[in-house]
């Protein structure tokens, strides 16, 4: 639904929707409709092993993080130590907060301001939480109180912004978001969300400018966004390369909606033969552009031949980490060489640098066979019949050749499945046998031969001609 709206240019909707989907808090009860407050700036601090000393024969493992509850008890420590201090009052309500008791944190908040009124971080804390509550009106005047506080509190600007656009006043929250971009330039969710509202306030020019920044900054809903104006033309001039392009970066942080927006466009790139329209193929044409411009990305491999891609030419050299995402992204694009060499690569492996049966190659596969790509349901249906890496499943196998010609599946069924249909002729000769045996024993040999004879001599298993040729031996001796 996404990409049908923003092909026919019904922004205002999709924006106004996409400044509803927020990052729920920890533990609070909210309707789908509603806007609570963004997330908060965080610094994310370096990792353990970036802090460890070389020196050591053994890292120290790190301490675990400390629960919600364990950083409450002794915060309410402190302030029987030190009812005064500022910091102790905060935590208590962060961490209820936290928690999802926000009628509990709002409590905290307001104690902790009756003894310490001037703290801009209690004011927007509590904010913070009364917007969590739909409270809008008071949790602006504590955002306000905090701004004049501490003007430079960049989170304070960006909430701002939040309610002025769930109040209706587009213009106040396109100056709230800009106001916290001047604090913090490299605020990804501020430009994102400064981009949506300013394409409501119909600019859509400056729209695209900031949702590029926050895409650039690896932000997915922008990326998705940026490649929606992209297939529109909207603020950007068209182009169905770069909404791949942008697409792509957001599907692989598992967005769905980018998910949904290329598989629409890969299965009208699909359509052939006298089905084909003007679209379908300006849509398989972007597809291979976009995997001729990922040699770009690697200026320093040489394209020997037309045929060859950015993946297989990165395996030569035994670049296998570089190169299996790329093919990857050319596989997803339609590229059939690196969707082949896919196929290999789960079936055969590697030699010393990938083993077999990648569960994220299967992934892959699956999720194209579900759009419909044949090159992937006749791959899965050789994998299930020969039981590649996962038990045999003959029915499973043969359910993803459903839908193609019957003539075609036919023959694709008997090339992958000698070995059982062989194995079932065998069986069935052996059953004949048995009976057959179980006749002569009782002095039916009329019977047996009745039986038996017919079947050896339509049966191209040695096996029944031996077991015709000992048949005397069935019969007591006397």
């Amino acid at each position: 639904m996404f990409l049908h709206h923003a092909a026919k240019g019904g922004w205002p909707v999709i924006l106004t929707a996409a400044l509803l989907i927020y990052p729920a808090w920890a533990g609070a009860q909210e309707a789908p409709s509603e806007i609570p407050a963004p997330e908060p700036i965080r610094e994310e601090p370096l990792p353990p092993e970036s802090l460890a000393q070389p020196a050591l024969p053994t890292p120290i493992p790190a301490p675990a993080p400390l629960s919600l509850l364990e950083t409450l008890t002794p915060a309410r420590q402190s302030l029987h130590l030190e009812p005064d201090a500022q910091e102790p009052r905060l935590t208590p309500g962060r961490a209820l907060f936290q928690l999802g008791d926000t009628d509990g944190a709002i409590d905290e908040y307001r104690t902790a301001l009756r003894v310490h009124p001037t703290v801009a971080q209690a004011h927007l804390d509590l904010g913070t939480a009364l917007m969590a509550k739909q409270d809008w009106r008071t949790a602006m005047t504590e955002l306000q109180e905090a701004v004049r506080l501490d003007p430079t509190l960049v989170q304070a600007h960006y909430s701002m912004g939040t309610i002025h656009y769930t109040r209706g006043n587009v213009q106040s929250a396109i100056k709230a978001y800009q106001e916290a971009l001047r604090l913090k330039a490299d605020f990804a969710e501020a430009h994102y969300r400064l981009g949506l509202v300013l394409k409501v306030a119909g600019r859509d020019k400056d729209a695209a400018q900031e949702l590029e920044a926050a895409a650039l900054a690896g932000l997915a809903k922008a990326q998705y966004f940026l490649g929606n104006a992209y297939r529109s033309g909207h603020g950007v001039e068209k182009s169905q390369i770069m909404a791949i392009t942008w697409w792509a970066r957001a599907f692989e942080q598992n967005l769905p909606e980018a998910a949904q927006a290329l598989t629409q466009l890969r299965r009208l790139a699909a359509v052939k033969g006298t089905l084909q329209t003007k679209q379908s193929k300006a849509a398989a044409e972007a597809f291979k552009n976009y995997c001729d411009q990922l040699w770009l990305d690697f200026p320093d491999l040489d394209r020997a031949q037309a045929t060859e891609t950015v993946g297989t030419t990165l395996l030569k050299p035994g670049r296998t980490g570089e190169a299996l995402p790329v093919l990857l992204r050319e596989a997803y694009a339609l590229n059939d060489i690196s969707h082949a060499a896919l196929v290999q690569l789960y079936e055969q492996g590697l030699d010393g640098q990938l083993p077999p049966h990648g569960q994220w190659i299967l992934s892959y596969l699956e999720s194209t066979a579900t759009d419909g790509a044949t090159a992937s349901r006749i791959a899965l249906a050789r994998i299930y019949a020969k039981g590649l890496g996962l038990a045999p499943d003959l029915a499973k196998a043969k359910s993803y050749l459903k839908g193609l010609p019957r003539e075609e599946a036919k023959r694709i069924l008997d090339e992958i499945t000698p070995r059982l249909r062989n194995r079932s002729k065998l069986l069935d000769i052996t059953s004949i046998a048995s009976t057959c045996r179980l006749a002569c024993l009782t002095g039916r040999s009329r019977t047996a031969r009745r039986m038996f004879l017919p079947s050896v001599r339509h049966s191209v298993q040695p096996h029944a001609l031996d077991v015709w040729a000992h048949r005397r031996t069935w019969v007591p001796s006397r």
